[in-house]
């Protein structure tokens, strides 16, 4: 949104996209996007856990339903010679969450979920343990 069209009443909107998954190879300057079909709703306010080869996405809300599924997902990177190959899996089980705090315990592979939103009005005020 060009700034001479931000209002208070619209500065904190959200515009729907498509959402891409962006490659960043900090040793040898380059990058690349990726639009992959399990990811088409949108999904905005997440959670991402990384754990050797695969990135996990829990949560979130879709704006165009205004939900928040318990859904899971694993998007698995290979890194192969000339272009990554990159494949994602949906678990339709998980936490209903979104604004929550991840952070690290224990051993590299131990995480504490922290608060968040369970739907707009209502606050998640306990905290879960991933492994």
């Amino acid at each position: 949104m060009p700034p001479a069209e931000r209002t208070s009443e619209n500065w904190n909107c959200v515009v729907d996209c498509p959402p891409q998954v962006y490659l960043i190879d900090l040793e040898f300057g380059c990058c690349s996007a990726h639009t992959l079909p399990e990811l088409t709703d949108g999904q905005s306010f997440h959670l991402a856990l990384a754990r050797e080869d695969c990135v996990y996405f829990l949560g979130g809300h879709i704006l165009s339903t205004d939900c928040r599924p318990p859904r899971l997902f694993r998007l698995r990177v290979e890194l192969l010679l000339g272009s990554p190959v990159l494949s994602c899996e949906v678990f339709n089980e998980g936490l209903s969450i979104t604004s929550a705090i991840v952070t690290s315990v224990g051993s590299a592979h131990e995480y504490m979920i922290l608060g968040g939103y369970q739907s707009e009005s209502e606050k998640r005020m306990q905290c879960t343990y991933v492994s």
